[in-house]
C-alpha cells in the first residue's frame, strides 16, 4: 500500500461559485498543477502542494487526506488498494463530489466575509452579489458518484442543492454518501425532510465553534439554544450527525468545554485550526494567555499546544485582531466582553 496515496486528485472534484475555478481538493493552492501531484503520489512522495495535510498528520491530527481515504473506501465497497490501482491505470473519474452551490447565509460568523456570506454583505450594506453555481454544466455522472458534499454559505437555504437531491433520487442513486455543512440554524420544511430521509448515508455535519455564549459571539446572531434544538432534530433524521469546529485564538480557552460536550452527545468531530486571516489564528495571544489556556486545558494539553503552535503573536498582529473585533461588534451592536470575558481581558 502506498503511503503517500490520497484519493482527492483522482477521484475528486470540487465546483465552487465563488472563484469561478474548480479544483480538487480545497487545501490545493489556485493553480496547482494536478499531473504534478499526482505524479508525486504514484512515486511515493509527499507533493509540497499537500502540506497542509502532512503538517496536521506530523502534528498527530487526522488530515483530509485521511478522512477522504477512509471514506472512499467505504462507500465506495472497494478496498483501498484497488482504488489505488485504478487510479495508476487512469482508471479514474469524478465520484466525490463537494459543491459550493451558493453564497446564500443567515449567518455573521466572526472569522467569515462578504464573499462568502449573503448575511455579511447586508451587515456591511454592500451590494449583495448572489451566486449561485450552475451545476447543469458540471461534466458529472450523478448516478455514478460515491460522495457528495455540500458546503456555503449555509447549504440548506440554497434551494438548488435540493434540486440536486431530487435529481440523485430520480436516478436511484439514494445509497450515495450525502454530507451537508450546515450552522445548524435552519428550520426545515416537510418536504425538504422527505428528501433527505431517501438517502440511506446522510451526514449532517453542524459547525460548532464553541458552547453557549462562546457559540452566540463567534456564530452571530445564530443562537445557541437554537442549535441545541436543531441538533436533536438532525438526529432523527440523519444516519450520521458529526461536528466541524473551527480552532482560533477566539474559543482555544475553552477547548475542553467544546470537546467534551461533543462526547456528551456521542457525536463524530473534526477539529482544525484557523490559519487565514491569521490574526485569528490560535496562536496569536499574549504570552501569559497562552499560559491560561494551557493550564485551563491540561486534560487536552498535546492537541491545545499543537494548535498553539499555529501562528505566532506581535504587537501587529494582536492589534489587527482587535481592529478587526472593534469594527465587527460596531456593526454588530455587541460587545466581545460581553462574551468572552477572558480574552477580553488581555486587551486592557
Amino acid at each position: 500500500m502506498n503511503d503517500y496515496f490520497c484519493v482527492l486528485p483522482f477521484f475528486s472534484y470540487e465546483a465552487s461559485n465563488f472563484n469561478g475555478k474548480n479544483t480538487y481538493c480545497c487545501r490545493l493552492a489556485p493553480g496547482t498543477n494536478i499531473k504534478q501531484v499526482q505524479e508525486s503520489i504514484n512515486n511515493q512522495q509527499r507533493s509540497p502542494a499537500c502540506n497542509t495535510c502532512w503538517k496536521l498528520e506530523d502534528q498527530g491530527q487526522t488530515s483530509e487526506r485521511q478522512i477522504h481515504n477512509r471514506s472512499f473506501d467505504f462507500y465506495a465497497d472497494q478496498d483501498l488498494e484497488l482504488i489505488e490501482q485504478d487510479a495508476l491505470k487512469e482508471g479514474y473519474k469524478s465520484k466525490i463530489i463537494k459543491l459550493t452551490t451558493s453564497n446564500l447565509c443567515n449567518g455573521t460568523c466572526v472569522t467569515c466575509g462578504s464573499d462568502h456570506s449573503s448575511a455579511w454583505a447586508s451587515l456591511e450594506n454592500k451590494k449583495i452579489n448572489y451566486r449561485v453555481a450552475d451545476t447543469d454544466q458540471l461534466d458529472i455522472d450523478w448516478a455514478q458518484i460515491v460522495q457528495l458534499s455540500f458546503v456555503g454559505g449555509e447549504p440548506l437555504l440554497e434551494k438548488k442543492n435540493f434540486v440536486i437531491l431530487q435529481k440523485l433520487i430520480e436516478l436511484n442513486n439514494t445509497k450515495c454518501f450525502v454530507s451537508i455543512v450546515t450552522n445548524g440554524s435552519i428550520e426545515l420544511s416537510q418536504s425538504q425532510l422527505d428528501i433527505l430521509s431517501k438517502f440511506t448515508n446522510l451526514n449532517i455535519c453542524v459547525s460548532i465553534d464553541g458552547t453557549d455564549k462562546v457559540f452566540d459571539y463567534i456564530r452571530y446572531p445564530l443562537s445557541w439554544n437554537h442549535l441545541i434544538s436543531n441538533l436533536e432534530k438532525f438526529k432523527k433524521i440523519a444516519q450520521h450527525v458529526s461536528v466541524s469546529c473551527m480552532i482560533s485564538n477566539l474559543n482555544i480557552l475553552h477547548y475542553t468545554k467544546i470537546v467534551n460536550f461533543f462526547k456528551s452527545q456521542n457525536i463524530n468531530y473534526l477539529c482544525k485550526q484557523i490559519e487565514w486571516p491569521s490574526y485569528f489564528s490560535p496562536g496569536n495571544l499574549t504570552t501569559e494567555f497562552k499560559q491560561k489556556v494551557l493550564s485551563q486545558n491540561s486534560e487536552y494539553r498535546n492537541q491545545v499546544e499543537s494548535f498553539l503552535r499555529c501562528g505566532h503573536s506581535t504587537p501587529r498582529s494582536l492589534m489587527d485582531f482587535w481592529k478587526e473585533i472593534d469594527r465587527q461588534d460596531q456593526l454588530k451592536n455587541i460587545n466581545i466582553k460581553d462574551y468572552l470575558t477572558d480574552l477580553w481581558s488581555t486587551r486592557i
